[in-house]
């Protein structure tokens, strides 16, 4: 379990990084000179990126059968581009230093998730272990938005680039003693995209589309609602997604006892149910307790979401296939992240912040229930026959 620890730790680092950066994206290109129409362009070109580069690497990494070498890259990129992203004059240039910042995070992400999935195959408590791999890095996130805050208040955004920079380069270091577990022999054919596409990863993508959009439309303009809109500051729009962050933590722990005890499908269903009631919340308590409050639901069903989407994406696909699974999963949260990035700004410009908190409620509704129904059936579809091809249970 060695690799077990250092990948975490890696993760723990990553994390730590895009805490310290990715609440001021959009803060950081206003005071370059960005309209809040140009945000989207700025924040949508790098899940867009991501989203091609993941589909890539997945396909990639299950080619050459290893992981390691796709991560090591990856994060020696990932701090060369932070600190040039730090040194930009004008907003125009962190288009393309976004560009190159989708194609390392997608081959990061893509390979990390596999790389782990790997090293937990058959392991008794992959359910655990895989909530914990994703405690760490919400720890580290937490801890590194709310100290950026303070150091966007009190010094300038640009030096979160820069200990972003500083992670990555330790996270580098750190991958270069992962050892990967021989590849996972397998007698089956090859299972591509359009397979695992027509099987249960299928409702799984459905699912991560429906939280992922409306998630990542509110969360891109977010920290302007906070710290502009309520005029609450940054220091405290950074106090309070901390909070989340770090109730995330322990919430996490708990997920991963609980898969293993009631199963994945009822803590989907709340990450869903939840996120409804919290986008209804932000138009009916626009103030500070109310915000606290909101944001420590939050941390709860955040938790329930990420741990079992996490868990289902290493096992609805065979471990011959795991790098394409990964690569499809992670594109998803791309395309969410490109949606939601480029329908958040517009509409919160057209609509104002309530009007995009109230569609963002509908469309978290609607992926509750088809949660509910389609993994219901996939649940009683997976009881009458065994899965095959290493596939687990996804109940």
């Amino acid at each position: 379990m060695r690799a077990f620890w250092i990948l975490a730790t890696v993760f723990f680092l990553v994390l730590s990084a895009i805490g310290a950066t990715m609440p001021f994206f959009a803060l950081y290109a206003r005071s370059l000179g960005a309209s809040i129409s140009e945000l989207a362009l700025v924040v949508g070109v790098n899940a867009t990126t991501s989203l091609v580069a993941g589909l890539f690497w997945g396909r990639m990494a299950d080619r050459v059968r290893r992981r390691r070498p796709f991560i090591i890259i990856s994060m020696a990129a990932l701090a060369i581009i932070n600190v040039a992203i730090s040194r930009v004059p004008t907003w125009e240039w962190l288009i393309p230093l976004h560009i190159l910042l989708g194609v390392a995070n997608g081959a990061n992400a893509v390979t990390s998730l596999a790389l782990m999935g790997d090293i937990l195959h058959e392991h008794r408590h992959r359910s655990r272990f895989l909530s914990g791999y994703r405690m760490s890095g919400s720890l580290a996130f937490a801890i590194a938005v709310v100290l950026s805050g303070w150091l966007s208040e009190n010094v300038n955004i640009r030096d979160s680039f820069l200990i972003a920079a500083a992670c990555y380069a330790v996270a580098f270091v750190l991958a270069l003693a992962i050892r990967e577990p021989p590849p996972i022999t397998s007698a089956a054919r090859p299972t591509g995209f359009v397979a695992l596409l027509s099987g249960p990863m299928r409702p799984l993508l459905i699912v991560a589309l429906s939280y992922g959009v409306p998630f990542t439309a509110v969360f891109s303009v977010w920290p302007i609602w906070v710290s502009d809109e309520l005029g609450l500051g940054r220091a405290m729009f950074a106090q309070l997604w901390g909070i989340a962050a770090f109730i995330e933590v322990p919430s996490l722990f708990v997920a991963g006892i609980l898969m293993d005890r009631i199963g994945k499908r009822p803590l989907f269903m709340t990450g869903l149910i939840g996120f409804t009631g919290i986008y209804i919340a932000y138009v009916l308590f626009p103030n500070l307790s109310s915000l606290i409050a909101i944001q420590i639901v939050r941390g709860v069903v955040l938790a329930s979401y990420a741990a079992t989407s996490i868990t289902m994406a290493v096992e609805l696909a065979p471990p011959h296939a795991r790098g394409r699974a990964a690569g499809l999963f992670t594109s998803a949260e791309g395309l969410s992240q490109i949606l939601g990035n480029w329908l958040g700004p517009p509409v919160a410009a057209a609509a104002g912040f309530t009007g995009l908190f109230e569609i963002a409620a509908v469309v978290a509704a609607i992926g509750a229930a088809y949660s509910f129904i389609v993994l219901g059936r996939l649940r009683s579809n997976q009881t009458a026959a065994p899965t095959q091809n290493g596939a687990a249970d996804a109940h």
